[in-house]
């Protein structure tokens, strides 16, 4: 884990049950360092941020005690004001010039202070210099630093005594919401790690809508369930952070790999399709047939009977699955009963690709078709025709319908009229692959090519040339995509540039073909046909680590497909020569939640 966990516990004073803790550090880390760390909750002391770089663990505890010590310059704040308050002493020479009782007030402090007693000589210069006028002091003070300018230890004291003066606690002295506005600007360490400064800046620096912001920022959503941190952490919007910190460690560093969930079922057939949503596993296999698996279980909840032949495709929402077969039919399934409410009827071939968004599915099917469905209803809405070979992959987002095919087109439609208004020709082979963002289509070939292309235009706007084969699979986060190709590699561009900024390859990459690609938090997961599930750096393209290895890796293990949810990766593993058993594999690398 990095330095960005900064300060995320806190309250040593609730600390949960040791046991619990206990358990779950032990589970987490491997070192006696790391855990005598994380255990000394308590011990933890107020820090300067400028003494050294703390530890991961030293940097994810802060108190929840408001009761702090100031941090150096508000105590030399203070000691000024002590010395400058104190009693007078009033010592009577005639060798005095008069001055001011005030002035006289300042030497005596400074006389009676716990360093050494000044001589009476620099009492006297002192007294001298106080009586004089501001320039005639101005003049003075540019003497003695003109004076001392030989010497740099001299100058180097007067630089050390006279900088505290001019140090202000802006955040303290700020109105609350512009110093608020002002931490907002700040990664989420530096916030934590400004909450050990002093009792006012842990107050501020752990306000409830600061925390919602960053987390707001870096897209982490507020934690609902019990977590290992309620007991330490008491702002939501932080304690979800320090999960998501904690997400990020796992994937990473977490050792051993969390214990495999293996569900078979399907026999030896493929597992042609994948959907997971954090609670669920729906699996479709060309074995016919679609099953649903409950993840606290471990058990199939529902087996999905009903089509005459293997099933290629699926889409789901939280009460229904929709399923497209190779025989020529759509089917939408309670996933709560199993029951199927419909049948959508219409295509004359297989069914090859679904797209979902609310009510409405988009298929495409080797009949060359694009047909739009609502499946609350069963009711078909729109046929759109326009392709003259088979539709391999669909993308729709509440206004456009975009189709790719094996005529070597992609199109784009407006389907409540039923209306092609870009054909987008550029490829010299099959599309076999789609993303789209609303505002960028990006089409994967067996050109060898990639091509991102503007909507509204319906202009190529980059060609995206390296892969060296078939893109099977594609993901698109903002500006960066990422790509998996049969040629072994997986690149990570940038659509707006047209540049490749990083290729996964090395003695680590893959040794066949990258079935699959997904972007989860800030790592490439990539599956591939030589059985193994890895792990990558998405902003710099090293290779963390293996997830998954089958134990018929290189030899006919393969993992088809892959879903992550932040917290977890689930795969569809099998072979084509029956070394391995068909089956899903899940990866729960959440170890912050607390199981009723």
């Amino acid at each position: 884990m990095t330095s960005e966990s900064v300060g995320i516990l806190s309250s040593p004073d609730r600390s949960s049950s040791p046991s619990l803790t206990e358990q779950i550090v032990h589970e987490l880390y491997t070192t006696n360092q790391i855990f005598n760390e994380y255990t000394g909750v308590t011990s933890q002391q107020i820090r300067s941020p400028g003494k050294r770089q703390l530890t991961i663990e030293e940097s994810l505890v802060t108190t929840n005690d408001p009761k702090r010590v100031c941090n150096s310059n508000n105590f030399r704040e203070q000691l000024d004001l002590e010395l400058i308050s104190s009693p007078a002493i009033t010592i009577p020479s005639p060798l005095l010039p008069s001055f001011s009782s005030s002035s006289s007030n300042i030497i005596d402090s400074l006389s009676s202070s716990p360093c050494t007693p000044l001589p009476e000589d620099v009492r006297n210069w002192l007294s001298i210099f106080l009586a004089m006028s501001n320039d005639d002091r101005s003049r003075a003070t540019e003497a003695l630093i003109r004076t001392c300018s030989t010497n740099t230890l001299q100058l180097n004291h007067i630089k050390n005594q006279i900088e505290p003066y001019f140090q202000r606690d802006f955040i303290r002295d700020l109105p609350r919401e512009l110093a608020l506005h002002v931490l907002k600007y700040l990664p989420a360490n530096d916030v934590a790690r400004a909450s050990r400064t002093c009792r006012s800046w842990y107050t501020t620096c752990n306000d409830i809508l600061l925390w919602k912001r960053i987390c707001h920022r870096k897209k982490v959503p507020l934690k609902q369930l019990p977590t290992i941190f309620d007991d330490t952490i008491d702002n939501q919007w932080k304690r979800s952070y320090a999960c998501h910190k904690h997400l990020e460690y796992i994937w990473q560093h977490g050792q051993p790999l969390p214990e495999p969930l293996v569900l078979r079922g399907h026999e030896d057939f493929v597992i042609t399709c994948l959907q997971f949503d954090g609670k669920r596993i729906v699996s479709g296999s060309d074995d016919n047939s679609l099953k649903i698996w409950s993840i606290a279980t471990g058990k199939c909840e529902q087996t999905l009977i009903g089509h005459n032949g293997g099933v290629w495709c699926s889409e789901m929402t939280d009460d229904l699955i929709v399923s497209g077969s190779t025989d020529r039919t759509i089917r939408v399934w309670n996933i709560n009963t199993g029951v199927c409410q419909h049948i959508l009827y219409g295509h004359t071939s297989t069914v090859r690709c679904l797209a979902l968004h609310g009510d409405i599915v988009v298929s495409g099917s080797r009949d060359a078709t694009v047909r739009v469905w609502n499946i609350r209803t069963g009711e078909r809405l729109h046929m759109l025709s326009g392709h003259t070979a088979a539709v391999r992959c669909v993308c729709y987002n509440g206004k456009y319908v975009v189709s790719g095919a094996y005529d070597h087109t992609i199109r784009v439609w407006l389907p409540d009229q039923e209306r092609c208004v870009h054909t987008l020709e550029g490829h010299t082979n099959r599309v076999y692959s789609l993303v789209f963002d609303g505002k960028h289509i990006v089409s994967g070939s067996l050109d060898c090519m990639i091509r991102v292309w503007d909507v509204e235009q319906g202009t190529c706007i980059h060609q995206l040339t390296g892969h060296l084969s078939l893109t099977s699979g594609m993901q698109l986060r903002g500006n960066i995509l990422v790509s998996g190709n049969a040629d072994s590699t997986v690149k990570i561009w940038n659509i707006e540039s047209g540049k490749c900024l990083h290729t996964l390859t090395g003695r680590n990459k893959h040794a066949s073909a990258v079935t699959w690609v997904q972007v989860v938090m800030n790592y490439v997961v990539s599956s591939g046909d030589d059985g193994t599930v890895k792990l990558w750096d998405l902003n710099t393209g090293d290779f963390i680590r293996n997830l998954v290895a089958l134990e018929s890796a290189g030899n006919g293990g393969v993992v088809w497909r892959i879903k992550c949810t932040d917290s977890a990766l689930v795969c569809a593993a099998g072979s084509r020569n029956s070394t391995e058993d068909t089956k899903v594999i899940m990866l729960d690398f959440d170890r912050t939640t607390i199981c009723s």
